[in-house]
């Protein structure tokens, strides 16, 4: 009796668990409903300031969204949707196209996302080492 009891005593705490972290999830990707404007990118041994990016056109096509689970991205007045996905005890992020998923971690500091992501192998730390690149959204009022 007593390892049954233990057994449905785990199972029944896993369950919670499990609850808990997708409603930790759904109130971290609440927090980054928004849109904002792409600030800062550094890649491949570059970093471009927010001066830099105005140079490349105009600020709708550095805007982007996060609105329920879709990130959407626009160019050229075109909209392109991605689904995002969080896990919010890890600050994991990914975001799914049509065509590729990128995996990264983010940190949401005021009204300014940072997100530094790579296409194969999660970032454990926020560098712009080897594929993965960083990403700095202003959150706009």
């Amino acid at each position: 009796m007593t390892r049954l009891a233990l057994a449905a005593g785990l199972f029944a705490l896993a369950l919670t668990a499990r609850t808990s972290t997708a409603q930790d999830d759904k109130a971290e990707l609440t927090k980054l409903q928004g849109t904002y404007l792409l600030t800062g990118i550094e890649a491949m041994g570059l970093k471009l300031t927010e001066d830099d990016l105005k140079k490349f056109g105009k600020d709708e096509d550095r805007t982007l969204t996060i609105k329920d689970d879709q990130f959407i991205s626009k160019k050229g007045g075109k909209e392109d949707t991605a689904k995002i996905e969080l896990n919010a005890a890890n600050k994991e992020i990914s975001i799914t196209s049509k065509t590729e998923t990128i995996k990264g971690i983010y940190k949401l500091e005021g009204d300014t996302l940072t997100i530094c992501a790579g296409k194969k192998d999660r970032p454990t730390e926020f560098k712009a080492a080897g594929e993965a690149m960083i990403l700095v959204l202003k959150k706009q009022k």
